[in-house]
């Protein structure tokens, strides 16, 4: 994850990987059959721990906006503690070598946020939208926000944290 997210997808051979990682090439053939399995393999872990960590804390009871802001606050939390992950997830998000079975599983590890946006459609608290539109809309938010902590342009404070996820709540809320 780290090579690729320091130099690219493409620029990123097995040999460097192997290198890297202290383990021989041949071991690594052993288990993944190619550098594309091995990419695809990690970023369905990546998706996984990051749809995991939006949910931290969840519970049901509480209101839809205050889960709502607990999701946006959480991912952003997250990716700004893993950088590494964010440019790795971010690179993958557009490759051809991401396998359309792994976009397949990756949709279902998302399945609560999709779930999530379609409670909100559906009880009138967000906008009739494409799931997936919204989706982007937040992921969008939530990317460009951690890329401000990280690029050292903005210290992310709680105050910073809570009036972005207040304000794409506001473009996405109904009324």
């Amino acid at each position: 994850m780290e090579l690729i997210a320091e130099n690219g997808l493409h620029a990123t051979p097995m040999s460097q990987i192997s290198k890297r990682s202290k383990v021989s090439a041949g071991t690594i053939y052993h288990y993944f059959p190619n550098k594309e399995a091995l990419i695809n393999h990690l970023y369905l872990d990546l998706k996984k721990e990051i749809a995991d960590a939006a949910f931290r804390d969840y519970d049901i009871q509480v209101p839809y906006h205050e889960r709502f802001c607990l999701i946006w606050q959480n991912s952003l939390k997250h990716l700004i503690s893993k950088p590494m992950q964010l440019s790795f997830i971010e690179q993958c998000s557009i490759s051809p070598l991401i396998s359309q079975e792994a976009k397949e599983t990756s949709a279902r590890y998302l399945a609560p946020l999709f779930g999530f946006i379609a409670e909100g459609i559906e009880s009138s608290y967000l906008k009739k939208m494409d799931i997936q539109l919204i989706l982007h809309l937040i992921h969008g938010t939530i990317v460009s926000t951690a890329k401000l902590q990280l690029s050292g342009l903005l210290e992310i404070t709680d105050e910073h944290r809570e009036a972005a996820a207040q304000v794409c709540w506001d473009g996405l809320k109904i009324g």
